[in-house]
């Protein structure tokens, strides 16, 4: 058994997974980020679908789902990426695994995966209250698909690009709020948007595809004409590959590995 594992966790599969698997345990037995990141996030979602209850009620729904997938990518994801990558690279963790023969892509996806797993799990939570609570199915599941993606490739991007700007891990608690409270505020009026006339002009704000996305899977429409002729779902689609776009590259330009002082 010994054999296997060393066998195993030689491989560059082996220490990824290593690796990520020790940050789950680091994340979870950080009391302060175990509470604000899973916790609080858990909480909130399942608060919010009471609160906003649809009684049946798509449109209605689209909000709930809209401030659980909000809270999940923004809180559960990109505050707890961020800190993790800051407090590794200050801990000058990142640069000694650099030398461990793990590849740069292969040391930051092992970092980042806790995040992202977690954040996922709370989804999961929210979608298994909603049903419970007899929430309304979504008419067209893809939109809510790409939301969750879309979702995902923004706020790790984004954990990447906040980490150049944060020089400690408790300067992460300031940084990452602006794009928080973006994200949450405008995926939330983005939810509740109609597709004609300016709304559209929403998707130039990081976040507002989740809500505009989750909007269309609970009514519809994806693809009906809306401004200009284009179909609805076009400009949260530009959006959700644009933003993780921009964030990536500013991350890949100016990414340290070296601590900042």
């Amino acid at each position: 058994m010994t054999a296997t594992t060393t066998a195993a966790t030689v491989t560059p599969v082996g220490r990824v997974l290593a690796l990520a698997t020790t940050e789950v345990l680091l994340i979870l037995r950080n009391k302060t980020v175990a509470v604000s990141s899973i916790l609080l996030p858990v909480g909130l979602g399942v608060f919010w679908t009471f609160q906003f209850s649809s009684y049946g009620d798509p449109a209605r729904q689209a909000v709930s789902i809209t401030l659980q997938l909000a809270v999940a990518l923004a809180m559960g994801i990109y505050i707890t990426a961020t800190q993790t990558l800051v407090a590794r690279r200050q801990a000058r963790v990142l640069k000694r695994m650099r030398t461990s023969g793990l590849s740069d892509r292969g040391l930051l996806v092992a970092t980042l995966a806790p995040s992202v797993v977690l954040g996922l799990l709370q989804l999961a939570v929210f979608a298994v209250v909603n049903v419970a609570t007899g929430a309304p199915m979504p008419v067209d599941p893809l939109p809510l698909v790409l939301a969750v993606l879309g979702g995902l490739a923004l706020v790790v991007t984004a954990a990447l690009a906040t980490s150049v700007i944060t020089p400690t891990p408790e300067r992460s608690q300031i940084t990452t709020l602006p794009l928080m409270f973006v994200i949450l505020g405008v995926g939330v009026v983005a939810s509740l948007a109609p597709a004609e006339g300016w709304w559209p002009a929403l998707m130039l704000a990081p976040g507002a595809a989740v809500g505009d996305l989750a909007q269309l899977a609970m009514t519809g429409g994806s693809w009906t004409a809306a401004t200009a002729g284009l179909p609805a779902i076009l400009p949260a689609l530009v959006a959700t590959v644009g933003w993780p776009v921009l964030f990536g590259t500013l991350a890949l330009r100016r990414f340290r590995w070296d601590p900042r002082h």
